[in-house]
């Protein structure tokens, strides 16, 4: 994205803004025989000269740059340009880097301050005029010229000028009117229609500039338009603010229909949405050869426009159905307009075969429904025979059109009609690799599922199951072997001594029935504090796996070592240095071989190969990966087709091959979607489906026995993962795709029969497995000894209600606990009252800092909506009240609070209460 950020700012032709004056601010012409103007070539720079009005050069290396050594210093401001004339005989991308200051470890220079753009190999001139809005740098006393390998170039000139636009204070723009001097950039093409702007969008740099702005955006957070686009899955907003350098993006979802949408766009979930907004822009759609029409487009404090139905999910809420049993039909929908939605109804065209379910044929109505206010509708329904098929649900309202949405049906037989008492009998098929996946024990609280109710998609066919049960991990051991996966990888949280989420491995799968048909190892997820490992420490985690892991005779070896992976080496070179790290790794495998074992088989979870390589240094015995959903991405960049990410896997599995010293257990990824635990604004890999994992796999298995150049790969192959529902990286049969994802595991890495069944505990008579249903949302809560509302998967050990409180104990820097259900309108409360008390278990009283997060049904919790608050850890009862209305966050329907009690580990916590303030 930041490359795509520069080039769409890079325009082959001059131009001023709005007609305005324009002065120069630094020039360098080159018409003195063998005068450079100071620009300084660098070794991967050859015969660079000045003749004829022309700087000429040929680059020869990897990095040719030319530093300006000759004095420099100009105020910066927003509507700078840098003017580049220039030719070449090869095509590539350039840079330029900025500053100002000359201190640093790269004399002021940092990747974080570049303007990109890109040079047409054609040996013709051209004018590129780049926007580097450096705005937030104050002043300019450096600059340098980045130019790309194997090329003849030349440069005429480099100019610095300022256009001088007179900014606008407010941004109302109705283009029924006219265009209001916005201009087309990069290959994008703008004219004036019967409807508005009219806006093509013609390659990825397309984008509609508006003319300078002065917008208070820490009011102004709204960005509301009325826009009608034909093809695309989200559109982009870009924007540049003058607290912070360059051109920030902010995507949003569209509806690609072709009808006109209101869309209002909460910049609160941007981060960089602050201060004072100097520069707008438009792109959207991410889709080329796209027509969209913008009637109207506003800055302001509050949402604009009519009611506008926005359809989150209408889908079948439990996976697999089955005939002859009751399923709903739910729809969750929100008002994404400005004006509140008035008498909202819904009916349901239902195709032959499917019937509502008697007793459930009342239609759900509601009286209003505001800007984004959520609400959910369902009817009972049920197939008498199977079905595949679509129903409609219609909706209308008093000031809506009607709107219908259709929903798919798929309603398969039961597949057994006797009833069984216990999970079937697997029945394991396996080929000659061992097929590994990870698995997130994340799944043991209502609150941990609440996420993801907007995303029914994603629903497990074992429902909103209760994590840590035998029986769910019998269910789990029956599916994955039954598909050709041998092994799992569960996620595993140490921290000097403090463990936690230990529930799916120590309470699910060593009771299961049938673990030893899956093999086990531990991820040590070690995202620890800075300074939280030691020599010491790596003992005594050795000695905890030896005594309560490797000895069971389902655990995963390698060479007969068992296995260990590490999410974050980094954690163990910071803290031990690299010296530190090889000898604890000696002195572990030692602890390994006096208990018996045959030693210790250490895996790095590495990005790259420098990474690898420093990992081999260390004394790991091979490298993989947890996953790389970023891999062929721009950075900044936030959403790609899945599609393009298993070509960047089998780049990054050569690379790494090629030059580590080690060996790679093939990583390979289920995909990525994090949205429903980060918000929209996060990365997205969209449009995965079973064929492309399936070709993914084939890539993994035919790289893995692949020759490569005399190194031999462990017969090892490893899938992130089983059930990140929240990271959208998950095979387990789910409500989409079913067993899609498992079926291609079968078909990729096994010789058994396609054909095959696929039970699942309706067509048994076993479950339901789903956690108890929430209690009704609440804004207070003085804990009762059975009040589990309230949990922690953060840094927070010995979690439980006891005598009125809600306890635990910190085992990290960044300990928290997070509500459920919570439905709270922000303008109902100004303060969040907590009665906490915090004690340090070696006596060491002081004061330290708690923190207080909020998630809103718009907005995912992140550190700028949050409040920070001073705590006493002195294990006195007190009561902390916090302001939140003073937050421009604290805004809408509140759905989740989050509770950092102190920032500090070994704090053992209390609270009695937590409750919202009016």
């Amino acid at each position: 994205m930041k490359r795509l950020l520069a080039c769409l700012f890079s325009v082959p032709t001059f131009f001023n803004l709005n007609g305005a004056a324009e002065k120069t601010v630094a020039e360098w012409t080159f018409d003195q025989p063998g005068d450079l103007q100071g620009w300084q070539p660098n070794g991967h720079v050859r015969d660079a000269r000045s003749a004829d009005g022309v700087l000429t050069c040929r680059t020869v290396g990897h990095d040719p740059m030319f530093i300006l050594g000759a004095p420099l210093e100009f105020r910066a401001t927003p509507w700078q340009v840098i003017e580049l004339r220039i030719k070449a005989d090869g095509e590539g991308g350039g840079e330029f880097f900025w500053s100002n200051t000359g201190e640093g470890k790269f004399g002021g220079f940092s990747q974080a301050k570049t303007t990109d753009f890109h040079v047409a190999g054609d040996n013709e001139w051209r004018v590129l005029r780049l926007f580097p809005f450096w705005q937030s740098e104050r002043k300019i006393v450096k600059l340098r010229l980045d130019l790309f390998d194997g090329a003849t170039f030349a440069i005429a000139s480099i100019r610095i000028v300022e256009e001088s636009p007179p900014p606008a204070a407010v941004a109302d723009f109705d283009f029924t009117k006219g265009l209001y001097d916005w201009r087309a950039m990069g290959d994008a093409d703008l004219s004036l229609g019967d409807t508005g702007a009219v806006i093509s969008v013609n390659a990825l740099d397309a984008i509609a500039l508006a003319p300078p702005a002065n917008i208070p955006a820490d009011t102004d957070n709204y960005v509301s338009l009325r826009m009608s686009v034909d093809r695309g899955d989200h559109a982009t907003l870009f924007y540049a603010t003058d607290r912070r350098h360059g051109l920030q993006a902010h995507t949003f979802p569209i509806r690609a229909d072709g009808e006109e949408q209101t869309y209002n766009v909460d910049m609160l979930n941007a981060p960089d949405w602050g201060g004072r907004v100097l520069a707008l822009g438009l792109r959207p759609s991410e889709a080329t050869g796209v027509t969209a029409r913008v009637r109207w487009l506003k800055v302001s404090e509050e949402p604009q426009g009519e009611p506008q139905l926005r359809v989150i999910s209408c889908a079948l809420e439990d996976a697999l159905p089955r005939v002859g049993s009751p399923v709903a039909l739910a729809a969750i929908v929100a008002n994404a307009g400005g004006e509140p939605l008035r008498d909202l109804r819904v009916s349901v065209e239902l195709p032959d075969g499917v019937r509502i379910v008697p007793g459930s044929e009342a239609a759900p109505s509601v009286a209003s429904l505001g800007f984004s206010e959520e609400t959910r509708f369902e009817f009972k329904i049920q197939a008498d025979r199977p079905v595949a098929g679509v129903a409609v649900l219609r909706f209308v309202a008093d000031n809506l059109a009607p709107v219908e949405v259709p929903a798919a049906l798929g309603v398969t037989p039961r597949l057994q009609q006797a009833e069984e008492d216990y999970v079937p009998v697997p029945k394991p098929v396996r080929g000659p690799t061992e097929v590994g996946v990870y698995y997130f024990p994340g799944w043991n609280s209502w609150s941990r599922w609440q996420p993801l109710q907007g995303f029914p998609e994603r629903k497990p066919v074992l429902g909103w199951y209760r994590e840590g049960d035998p029986e769910v991990a019998d269910w789990h051991i029956k599916w994955a072997v039954e598909h050709g996966i041998t092994w799992f990888a569960y996620d595993w949280y140490w921290n000097r001594g403090a463990r936690h989420l230990e529930h799916g491995l120590h309470d699910g799968y060593f009771k299961a029935r049938y673990r030893r048909l899956l093999k086990f190892c531990l991820l040590w997820a070690n995202h620890n504090p800075p300074g939280s490992s030691s020599h010491d420490d790596c003992l005594d985690v050795t000695r905890y796996w030896i005594e309560n892991y490797f000895r069971r005779p389902e655990h995963l070896t390698v060479e007969g070592k068992p296995v260990m992976i590490l999410f974050s080496p980094h954690r163990l070179s910071a803290d031990l240095g690299p010296g530190g790290v090889k000898k604890a790794f000696d002195a572990m495998r030692e602890e390994c071989r006096q208990a018996g074992l045959k030693g210790l088989y250490l895996v790095a979870c590495v990005g790259n190969a420098a990474q690898a390589k420093v990992a081999a240094e260390e004394g790991y015995d091979a490298v993989s990966a947890y996953n790389w959903p970023g891999l062929g991405l721009g950075s900044g960049e936030r959403r790609a087709p899945f599609s393009t990410l298993p070509e960047a896997y089998r780049h990054n599995w050569e690379r790494i091959v090629d030059e580590s010293p080690i060996p790679l257990i093939v990583p390979v990824s289920g995909g990525w979607d994090s949205r429903p635990w980060h918000g929209d604004a996060k990365l997205v890999r969209y449009d995965r489906t079973p064929e492309l994992f399936r070709q993914h796999l084939a890539d993994a298995k035919t790289f893995l026995h692949s020759g490569h150049g005399g190194k031999t790969l462990p017969n090892l192959v490893l899938i992130e993962a089983w059930n990140e529902w929240g990271e959208g990286s998950y095979i387990e049969p789910h409500n989409e795709f079913g067993f899609g994802y498992l079926d291609a595991i079968r078909d990729v890495f096994t010789d058994a029969p396609k054909k095959h069944a696929d039970f699942t505990p309706a067509d048994v008579g076993l479950g339901p497995y789903e956690l108890p249903p929430p209690a009704p949302p609440r804004t207070a809560w003085d804990f009762a000894d059975d009040d589990q509302s309230w949990n922690s998967v953060m840094q927070v050990t010995d979690v439980r209600v006891e005598n009125g409180a809600l306890l635990g104990r910190s085992s990290g820097n960044d300990p928290a606990f997070f509500s459920s259900n919570l439905r709270a309108r922000s303008d109902s409360f100004s303060h969040v009252v907590i009665r906490m008390k915090l004690t340090a278990s070696d006596h060491a009283a002081g004061k330290d800092r708690g923190q207080l997060f909020w998630a809103t049904s718009r907005l995912p919790e992140n550190e700028a909506a949050s409040e920070r608050f001073d705590v006493q850890i002195d294990g006195e009862w007190r009561d902390y009240r916090i302001d939140v209305r003073g937050n421009r966050r604290w805004k809408g329907l509140i759905t989740r609070l989050r509770l950092d009690p102190c920032n500090r580990s070994d704090i053992q916590v209390a609270i009695e209460s937590i409750r919202l303030a009016p």
